[in-house]
């Protein structure tokens, strides 16, 4: 069970990527009129749509229309989905609907839409990649993408998801231009991208699979010089049908580096298969977390 530490540290990291997302929203997306798909998508046609309609100047803004279309599926989602990541999603969603009401309206130094659309996407991806980290999500079109799969378990929630932002990209394309569109894909490719690297960037590794007639010396370089645990397998070879020792263990990128310079000084011969794992949990790499 977590102690109270890591949960402070979890909710100030959802709290944070809540602030980061209202500020694309506010900062930049609204401001542009570009639709980077989700409920907050959604919100920006709202406001700039209802513009001028009733007795003001402005619109529906995009935290009412956020709050709005969250609520039905909060509570949805609290019947049909685990509790924990709901938990968690209901809290990010709350304080970036919060963050949305009270950030001020500001005019960015720059005036390029391109290095908005960079910028904007640089926050999303970082905000994002707190929130999957934390086993959390924006709510919105996340959301609705699991319960649809729980629905429809034959079809996948990413399918749904990627087909729910499309129609709201499209969606904005049609109420802003075909331009404007264009920019939102640049920034959600820029999003996505760098929320991956921050879920799986500090957790990847290196997969090596070593057969070499100096098994011991490499076996004990890995463990004493490289410092990491290895795994001995007996194989036999397809071919030969001998019996040979088979060395895996998991590196980190630069300890891959300095693997194959030892090997190269130990055994030129050794035969040596080097895959990319994407995540890496227990000693050395990253602690299991829920």
């Amino acid at each position: 069970m977590k102690n109270i530490g890591e949960v402070i540290e979890t909710y100030a990291l959802l709290t944070v990527a809540a602030f980061l997302m209202s500020l694309g929203v506010v900062w930049i997306f609204n401001s542009e009129q570009i639709v980077p798909g989700g409920v907050t998508g959604i919100g920006i046609i709202i406001e700039n749509l209802t513009k001028g309609m009733g007795n003001g100047e402005t619109g529906i803004p995009v935290w009412l229309s956020n709050l709005v279309i969250n609520i039905p599926l909060f509570i949805c989602g609290y019947f049909l989905l685990e509790k924990k990541s709901m938990i968690r999603t209901a809290y990010t969603t709350a304080v970036s609907t919060v963050f949305m009401a009270a950030i001020p309206t500001f005019s960015l130094a720059t005036q390029d839409k391109l290095l908005n659309m960079i910028l904007g996407g640089v926050m999303f991806g970082c905000a994002y990649g707190l929130m999957f980290r934390q086993n959390a999500s924006s709510g919105g079109v996340d959301l609705m993408a699991l319960i649809l799969n729980h629905l429809r378990h034959d079809i996948g929630a990413p399918l749904f998801l990627g087909g729910i932002d499309l129609a709201i990209v499209v969606a904005g394309g049609l109420a802003f231009g075909f331009e404007n569109m264009l920019y939102a894909v640049i920034a959600i490719a820029i999003s996505t991208k760098l929320s991956d690297v921050i879920v799986q960037g500090l957790r990847h590794g290196k997969l090596v699979y070593i057969i070499s007639s100096h098994y011991e010396e490499i076996k004990a370089c890995i463990m004493n010089e490289i410092g990491r645990g290895v795994t001995v397998l007996n194989t036999r070879g397809g071919y030969t049908n001998e019996g040979r020792i088979m060395i895996i263990s998991v590196l980190s990128s630069r300890q891959l580096v300095e693997l194959k310079d030892k090997i190269r000084t130990i055994d030129e011969n050794s035969f040596l298969i080097v895959g990319q794992v994407t995540e890496v949990f227990g000693e050395g790499f990253t602690k299991f977390s829920s």
